[in-house]
């Protein structure tokens, strides 16, 4: 669907370009502007998403992490362990460890069972004494759990706030906090854990991402169909301008100085203009001279200097308008009728200008010195009079 758009858009300004110049530029810079706009809601979506999917990757990691740590520090310390795995299949809605200070009993929550870090009821316990001995610390997990992060995730980084939530809580169980504190933000928070099965042990795990635009999927389809699009459309518009320029310098229409307005009466007594009755020569058969240039209406052709030129269809009508026109002056009313233009349309002056300068062209103005000069007649009619300079 979206090649069919783009296919349809490059055919319909190629055919349309010239005729509708300004209103082709006003439409591909909108629609540039809008792919623009398109492209970077799609890339800020895709990075959104990309980093939830990164966090619950990360989150895998921080467990798998948990493991590695518990098991590597316990071989440090030569302490045989084993890992059965999970819980026994027995349900049981309590559990109860014997301290130094009696015995402790906790409910089994369930919402915290999903947030242990340890799914082996031995490794919990195991991690629980590294801890509650001073063997071990939690910046080893900090340091576990950022190696996987720079082999799967990387530009992300880690950091823990360990806090122990025992009653009998020893002195070298403390509050404390692992890797860079800078990292610790709520808005980089990545949740609530529990490194033993008694829930005493939390964890707040803190992840600092990469911005979305750097998460973001640029190869995704819709992506790349945007990225395709805005090059092609920026190709379409340098084309255009270049062309344009090559074709009306400056998109401007004074060959002579005719930004100044000439008033009906400078017209008659510059001493540049051959006299009116001078500036068509019938020859018959519907051919007329003007100087050395045969137009042949007829035909629809012009003859300068040997060479014949065949007339486009708009320059044709607007030469044979001035032919006949009175004083050979056409205003610029006039000149929109001739062409079937909207009075009402706003790009009106702009076509009028490209009309003219198309005329000039044709008529080798700047050699042939038949000119076509902005003016205002004796009624105050603004418009272009056909004439001969020297």
């Amino acid at each position: 669907m979206m090649g069919f758009f783009l296919c349809t858009f490059v055919a319909y300004t190629f055919i349309n370009a010239m005729k509708y110049y300004k209103q082709t530029l006003y439409i591909l810079c909108g629609l540039l502007l809008t792919t623009v706009g398109l492209l970077v809601y799609s890339l800020y979506l895709s990075g959104v998403e990309n980093q939830g999917k990164d966090k619950m990757t990360a989150e895998m990691l921080l467990k798998d992490a948990a493991t590695a740590w518990v098991s590597q520090e316990l071989e440090q310390q030569r302490i045989p362990f084993y890992s059965a795995g999970g819980n026994n299949e027995e349900k049981i809605s309590k559990r109860r460890i014997v301290t130094a200070t009696g015995p402790l009993i906790v409910e089994i929550d369930s919402v915290k069972e999903t947030k242990r870090l340890l799914s082996s009821d031995f490794l919990a316990s195991m991690a629980r004494y590294l801890l509650m001995s001073g063997v071990s610390s939690i910046d080893g997990l900090n340091e576990q759990w950022q190696k996987k992060l720079n082999a799967s995730l990387p530009h992300y980084y880690s950091a823990f706030e360990f806090i122990p939530q025992m009653s009998n809580n020893e002195e070298n169980l403390k509050q404390t906090l692992a890797g860079n504190q800078a990292f610790c933000l709520p808005e980089n928070k990545l949740g609530d854990y529990y490194l033993d099965n008694m829930y005493f042990l939390e964890v707040k795990a803190y992840l600092s991402a990469p911005s979305v635009w750097w998460c973001a999927d640029w190869r995704r389809m819709d992506i790349v169909l945007y990225i395709g699009g805005l090059i092609l459309g920026i190709c379409i518009l340098a084309f255009l301008l270049i062309y344009n320029r090559d074709r009306i310098p400056n998109n401007k229409v004074d060959v002579l100085p005719s930004a100044v307005l000439l008033q009906y009466d400078d017209f008659l007594s510059t001493d540049k203009i051959v006299s009116e009755d001078e500036v068509v020569c019938s020859l018959g058969n519907a051919k007329y001279q003007l100087r050395e240039i045969l137009f042949n209406e007829k035909e629809m052709t012009i003859t300068y200097k040997g060479q014949m030129k065949q007339c486009s269809k708009q320059p044709y009508k607007l030469l044979s308008a001035f032919i006949h026109a009175k004083d050979h002056f056409l205003s610029d009313g006039r000149i929109a009728e001739i062409c079937d233009w909207n009075l009402d349309d706003i790009g009106l002056e702009g076509k009028r200008k490209t009309a003219i300068s198309k005329l000039r062209r044709l008529l080798e103005s700047d050699n042939s010195r038949v000119n076509i000069v902005r003016m205002r007649n004796e009624k105050d009619e603004v418009g272009f009079v056909l004439l001969l300079t020297k």
